[in-house]
């Protein structure tokens, strides 16, 4: 394992109208980190044309909105290839310039070589399976904001982390423990799905990732179409009920009702978010 820490940061949905889009996120009890520290809701590139925005909901994980024509080719060559979609997932380093080497040496490849900016500094590569992995740590004192760690709004709704769809949940999940120092909290390979933390992981800084196999017909649609992908962001709530409700009524699409779900014993429901990427929403992971 690699003597760094690896600690989850963002999700990344490359979207076709993220000014539309935002508003229905917004609407389910998420906010603009931005507006924490004094910032405009959107960046700006350099090019100047609208870049991207975060969004928090109650977690130390967020959701980045990106959006076309974006500032780089390798990203231009994904959204040509697979449209609006999840687009990758982060993480934060202590030194994202050592894990370079180190990653490489352990199967992945590089999309983005190691790169400095004003902030922060980082490159993008993928895992054994082709997903996508943003690697950054800050310059000086810089830090994206985190929204409150607490749940938010009546249904106690919070982001917990992002479902992976893999083709060998047995080889993934043996990576990213060994890899990124990565350890399950609940599930298992026998059971098709397995949540894995990282070493901040406490009953306030509730983050997970989930790999899981395809199993219902729109993962399998979409693993069909893309291979292993990540297929959605996942959400906890005190009351399930209530934060589903609320997410049909923010205009989310309704994908299966809330349900218990055999795998984890946690009651599951499906939804869409405006993009067309998957939403899962489950019962408070307490581990």
């Amino acid at each position: 394992m690699s003597d760094q820490s690896y600690w989850l940061h963002h999700l990344c949905i490359y979207d076709e109208d993220p000014r539309a889009h935002m508003w229905t996120w917004l609407k389910w009890y998420h906010a603009i980190p931005q507006y924490y520290w004094g910032g405009e809701e959107f960046h700006l590139t350099d090019e100047g044309h609208v870049d991207y925005t975060f969004l928090g909901c109650g977690s130390a994980f967020q959701i980045q909105l990106e959006s076309p024509p974006f500032q780089f080719e390798y990203e231009r060559t994904w959204h040509a290839d697979h449209g609006s979609g999840i687009n990758h997932i982060c993480w934060i380093v202590p030194n994202a310039r050592a894990t370079v080497d180190y990653l490489m040496s352990h199967g992945c490849t590089t999309r983005m070589e190691y790169e400095e900016f004003g902030v922060y500094r980082g490159y993008v590569c993928a895992d054994p399976e082709g997903r996508w992995i943003e690697i950054m740590d800050y310059i000086g004192d810089f830090k994206t904001p985190d929204v409150e760690f607490r749940p938010f709004g009546i249904p106690g709704l919070q982001l917990l982390g992002a479902t992976q769809l893999t083709d060998n949940l047995v080889e993934m999940s043996d990576w990213y423990q060994r890899v990124l120092g990565l350890h399950p909290i609940l599930g298992d390979a026998d059971r098709g799905i397995v949540f894995l933390a990282d070493e901040k992981h406490s009953s306030e800084r509730n983050v997970a990732m989930i790999l899981a196999e395809p199993r219902d017909d729109d993962e399998l649609a979409l693993f069909d179409r893309h291979g292993p992908v990540i297929s959605g962001a996942n959400y906890q709530a005190r009351d399930l009920q209530r934060a589903f409700s609320d997410a049909l009524a923010a205009g989310f699409a309704r994908i299966a009702d809330p349900t218990l779900d055999a795998r984890t014993g946690l009651t599951t429901a499906v939804l869409r978010e405006p993009s067309g990427n998957l939403v899962y929403l489950r019962d408070m992971l307490t581990v």
